[in-house]
């Protein structure tokens, strides 16, 4: 919970996939009870959790989004479809067709980026207050350029777990679940069932 909002688990490894997993069931045809981001004030909200804009920045999108509900309604719309490509292009980066989409986002947001001192001596890319509403569906393009270029991509797996399907960096090789406490430890009380309903 952020500020009494109901956010999803880091459990991604990486702000992109945690992006990705605002909704959940992208086997699925259709699972409204998989959307996340449900409001742009919860978009914004996430973005903070993510450590990508400040909470400074965080209330005033919020209040700039009650002040224009159209203009908050595209971007979040937008953001949707951008997670929908995103996603898309992590499951098959090698496709140029489905990195298409992705690219042009983060031409929009590469185009205004600057960039700003950051933690321990670094430099970070931050997105002006300027892009306004955009701002949250900008830094996300950016963390999205920064996966789909980094060698992490290549130990990104996904959840078997039904509605599931969140996205994670494997770096050891040996994980399944997108968490042991959710998806896992649902998997193995389905298996204890289905081997007493056998035995009996």
């Amino acid at each position: 919970m952020v500020d009494g909002i109901p956010l999803p688990k880091r459990v991604g490894g990486h702000p992109a996939l945690d992006f990705c997993n605002t909704y959940a069931g992208w086997d699925e045809r259709f699972n409204p009870r998989g959307e996340w981001l449900r409001s742009y004030e919860v978009l914004a909200r996430f973005a903070g959790y993510l450590e990508l804009i400040d909470e400074s920045d965080v209330r005033r999108l919020c209040r700039a989004a009650a002040r224009d509900d159209e203009g908050a309604a595209e971007v979040l719309a937008e953001t949707r479809r951008f997670r929908k490509h995103l996603h898309s292009a992590v499951t098959e980066p090698s496709s140029a067709r489905l990195l298409g989409p992705v690219t042009r986002l983060v031409q929009r947001a590469a185009a205004q980026a600057r960039l700003r001192p950051g933690a321990q001596g670094t430099a970070r890319w931050e997105i002006p207050r300027s892009a306004g509403l955009e701002m949250p569906l900008l830094v996300l393009a950016l963390s999205a350029a920064e996966l789909l270029t980094s060698p992490e991509l290549l130990l990104v797996k996904s959840c078997p777990g039904p509605e599931c399907g969140w996205m994670f960096i494997d770096g050891r090789g040996r994980r399944r679940w997108c968490s042991m406490s959710s998806c896992g430890n649902r998997a193995k009380s389905r298996a204890y069932s289905q081997r007493h309903r056998t035995r009996a």
